[in-house]
């Protein structure tokens, strides 16, 4: 049988569920979302303002409003997910109708007559999307040099097999210390142990043996953010607003993974020959999270604006539902086995973020905007498990395998009378140190769009186009999947004056 071999490497898309650095860079890189007028301008409004997604971006941006306002944002969203595994491409595409956004501000004047002081207090409260985790993954290919069999031979060393085994009187699932996929593996007959041996494996292949691998990876949901905020225009040079962030949890993701034989694989020692396997995995992930946003917009002239925003880490409060059945096929027969449902809760902390943004206004003609974010991944970190557990050793890797990188936005805009025509772009610095396998591309989101104003409503429009690369691997030894996805959005935010 073949002989498994060691690698270390930080998996991120690996096929096991347990918490690992992909739970928490999963909930803390974040795109240009919420009202379209926002979006198709790149995001650059730190130093602009009256703009509902200012709430989650710059809270002082809420400030600059000098009216009541109502908007609602629906988004049709069509991804591509193009992938290459072991010279081998697929490509997945999945269309979804959204609600980026939807909120109230009201506008509060004050007894300020030359409008010294406190001119305007304003108040906001509704939701935006900050998150959209919907997206459908494909990796298919040969591979004649490993087998996810090897994967689950190496995570069984060390447990006595007799442990493992499924029977009346013994739940393993509960009891052994083994990986529950390696108990999967052993009850299916996937992996045997080495001769002499009680607790060593090895697969169930000989040592050239191949097999042809499909997996696909499912995810549903994502994070909306409900702001409930407050900010001041003083004598209409400083703007000063707050808002505090709850955060909605919620994603699926179910992973399906198969495996068959090559033709000309021979029968293994015990006379039996492998055949093919299925492996599938159902995720469930709910909570909440809290944040507090800050910021200050000073406008020294009526052209110009400079803005500060600080945004604390959000703290979530996680509990995920996961389970799995594997079956095996072998000429000698078949055999499937089923985990129980396993429950766990644990708490996650994102990186804060410091943003620095400056615009220039050309009077009734238009505008131009540009927005700098620093953001700290590697402080990124796990607290504790409902269980005690303090995960000391995944946040080490957190801090190895991540960077502080930096967030560059631009857009700006042009006013024909009632008409405006926008753009914008974006390039968001990716999160990994550079000598790590599973290091992503930088992201780049181009935008435009246009809005119609009205005297008590106006319609914005916009298209978002996002392009990255990432690699995954869809188990431990197994070749890289490269990717690259490409995100279309439309948008219409509908918006009420008063």
């Amino acid at each position: 049988m073949r002989k498994i071999f060691l690698i270390s490497t930080l998996l991120l898309g690996s096929m096991a569920y347990a918490q690992d650095p992909g739970d928490v860079i999963r909930l803390s890189q974040t795109y240009n979302n919420g009202t379209a007028r926002f979006v198709s301008m790149g995001g650059a409004f730190g130093a602009l303002g009256a703009d509902f997604t200012s709430l989650s971006y710059n809270p002082a941006g809420l400030g600059v409003y000098r009216s009541s306002e109502f908007t609602i944002t629906p988004s049709l969203k069509i991804r591509n997910d193009n992938t290459n595994y072991l010279t081998s491409s697929f490509t997945d595409k999945r269309t979804r109708v959204l609600l980026d956004n939807i909120g109230f501000v009201t506008s509060m004047q004050t007894t300020s007559e030359n409008e010294n002081g406190l001119v305007m207090l304003n108040f906001g409260i509704g939701y935006n999307r900050i998150l959209d985790l919907y997206s459908e993954t494909s990796a298919i290919g040969a591979n004649a040099s490993n087998s996810i069999m090897d994967y689950f031979a190496w995570a069984a060393n060390g447990s006595v097999y007799d442990g493992m085994t499924i029977r009346d009187n013994n739940d393993p699932f509960k009891v052994s210390n083994a990986p529950w996929d390696a108990i999967l593996a052993w009850n299916n007959f996937l992996i045997d142990t080495i001769p002499g041996e009680a607790s060593e494996y090895w697969a169930a292949l000989n040592e050239n043996d191949g097999v042809n691998q499909d997996q696909s990876i499912s995810m549903t949901g994502g994070v909306g953010e409900y702001v409930f905020s407050m900010a001041a225009n003083i004598s209409n040079k400083f703007y000063l607003g707050t808002t505090f962030g709850l955060q909605d949890v919620f994603f699926s993701q179910n992973t399906y993974y198969s495996e068959s034989a090559f033709s000309t694989n021979q029968t293994i020692p015990n006379g039996d020959r492998f055949n093919s396997m299925n492996y599938n995995q159902r995720l469930t992930v709910n909570g909440y999270g809290i944040n507090l946003k800050i910021g200050a917009i000073f406008r020294p002239i009526p052209e110009l604006r400079l803005g500060v925003s600080a945004h604390t880490p959000t703290y979530y409060k996680l509990n995920e539902d996961y389970d799995a059945s594997m079956n095996s096929n072998f000429l000698l027969g078949t055999t499937s086995a089923n985990t129980p449902l396993n429950s766990y809760g644990y708490r996650i902390e994102s990186p804060y973020k410091l943003i620095g943004s400056v615009a220039y206004s050309f009077g009734l003609k238009g505008l131009l905007s540009v927005d700098y974010e620093h953001v700290d991944y590697s402080t990124m970190r796990f607290g504790k498990g409902d269980d005690g557990y303090r995960f000391t050793d995944e946040n080490s890797t957190i801090s190895e395998s991540f960077k502080s990188t930096f967030n560059i936005k631009a857009g700006g805009e042009i006013w024909f009378d009632r008409l405006a025509l926008r753009a914008g772009y974006a390039l968001y610095g990716s999160p990994y140190n550079p000598d790590t396998d599973y290091a992503s591309s930088s992201t780049n989101v181009f935008s435009g769009g246009f809005g119609l104003r009205f005297d008590s409503m106006f319609l914005d429009w916009a298209y978002q186009r996002i392009m990255l690369s990432d690699k995954y691997s869809p188990y431990q030894f197994a070749p890289i999947v490269n990717r690259d996805v490409v995100q279309n959005r439309f948008m219409l935010t509908i918006g009420f004056k008063f």
